[in-house]
């Protein structure tokens, strides 16, 4: 919180972005030039790896902190994000080269900064990084020569370089530290060519790349690009609804209403049909009727129903509403002469469908099982065996 400490002193038009660890802000903000160009000077004095949260400066972030300060920013930074995040590139914005790491292990005078005429005692043992200038100028000096401040212009920009602990030396040694700092501030400023400024196109393109990029956009692009496949009926059928979903609510302007209309009177027809049945019988390829199925299921219109577990691996179109019917509709097709009996016989056992169709008795009961969960027929359970009872919607088929 020292660093807190230090920028409340600035006064009021200061905006901080808090990187410790325990409660850090949004970092991002670092490889944000829209939002960095809003301020006139940036101050990093300790970003300390220790300490901050996602350490050290990376590329991208200094490759950004550059760009503002060619742009015209006041770029202000200390020894720990100096020394800690340092590379060729920073080097370059600094006008300065690293030369090394000082790490006293007393204080003593050495170390003190001259500034304006004015010594500044500074503790040595907080460590001072020593470079050499190359491009830059030196506005504050240790005692023993070696920069303590160089300023540098990058672009239309200035780069201020402060190589000794400047939070430690404001909270910890002398406040009187905050003289220099105003006086540097307010010398960048007017060194500075221009204010930092984001071109209009440059603006434009960044924004535009948000907007690209945001997840939600993302996902809506790839929402559009399925719609295509489902609309064509290349996807599954499950996910063709899915799909489908967010176009009902045009379902009077779909090029594929006089389709779907014919298919719903083939259904009102057949009662029960398959969607490979169904395609056959109307001359059509299934995939061509995926979308008419979908938006006829959402508009609850019609049901889709899984009937894998009845033997076949396709899907059962029925009327919304009649689904048992639909199902003892397409079961009688499909097992006529069991369904006969059933018919025939309430309360005909397993063990005589079984008899009676060649089919084993676990696979009748599984099967009977499947078609009692539509409601087409009813299982009683008998001490050796089960007793079967056609209901109302398949019973009716052997009435008409």
């Amino acid at each position: 919180m020292e660093d807190v400490t230090l920028a409340n002193s600035f006064g009021d038009d200061v905006d901080i972005l808090y990187l410790g660890k325990d409660l850090p802000d949004d970092r991002s903000l670092l490889s944000d030039i829209l939002y960095l160009s809003k301020y006139d000077e940036i101050w990093i004095l300790d970003l300390n790896v220790q300490w901050t949260e996602g350490g050290r400066l990376n590329e991208g972030e200094i490759e950004t902190l550059a760009e503002y300060v060619g742009s015209g920013g006041v770029l202000v930074v200390g020894l720990n994000t100096y020394s800690q995040s340092w590379s060729r590139k920073l080097d370059n914005v600094f006008g300065v080269k690293i030369l090394r790491v000082e790490r006293p292990v007393e204080d003593g005078e050495d170390w003190d900064i001259v500034f304006g005429g004015k010594v500044y005692p500074y503790n040595d043992t907080y460590q001072e990084v020593v470079v050499r200038t190359a491009g830059a100028k030196v506005i504050a000096a240790y005692k023993n020569g070696n920069p303590a401040v160089t300023m540098n212009h990058y672009g239309s920009g200035v780069a201020v370089l402060m190589t000794f602990n400047p939070i430690k030396a404001y909270v910890e040694v002398d406040h009187s530290f905050l003289e220099v700092y105003l006086a540097i501030s307010s010398e960048a400023l007017k060194e500075r060519k221009n204010p930092p400024t984001v071109g209009t196109a440059k603006k434009t393109l960044i924004l535009l790349k948000r907007v690209l990029l945001h997840p939600l956009t993302l996902g809506l692009i790839a929402f559009i690009f399925l719609e295509l496949p489902a609309y064509l009926g290349f996807l599954p059928v499950d996910l063709t609804v899915f799909f489908v979903a967010p176009l009902v609510p045009f379902w009077g302007r779909i090029k594929k209403r006089k389709r779907c209309k014919h298919l719903l009177e083939a259904i009102s027809v057949m009662r029960g049909v398959t969607i490979s049945k169904l395609a056959e019988e109307m001359g059509e390829k299934a995939r061509r009727l995926k979308f008419c199925v979908a938006v006829l299921k959402l508009k609850r219109t019609i049901s889709m129903l899984d009937i894998s577990r009845l033997g076949e691996k396709d899907y059962l179109i029925t009327l919304h509403g009649l689904e048992a019917e639909g199902v003892a509709a397409w079961m009688i097709k499909r097992y006529p002469r069991l369904m006969e009996k059933i018919a025939s016989h309430p309360g005909i056992t397993i063990l005589d469908l079984a008899r009676t169709s060649n089919m084993p008795p676990y696979e009748v009961l599984e099967l009977l099982r499947e078609m009692s969960r539509y409601g087409v027929v009813e299982i009683r359970k008998m001490p050796f065996d089960y007793e079967v009872y056609p209901t109302r919607a398949l019973s009716r088929w052997f009435e008409e």
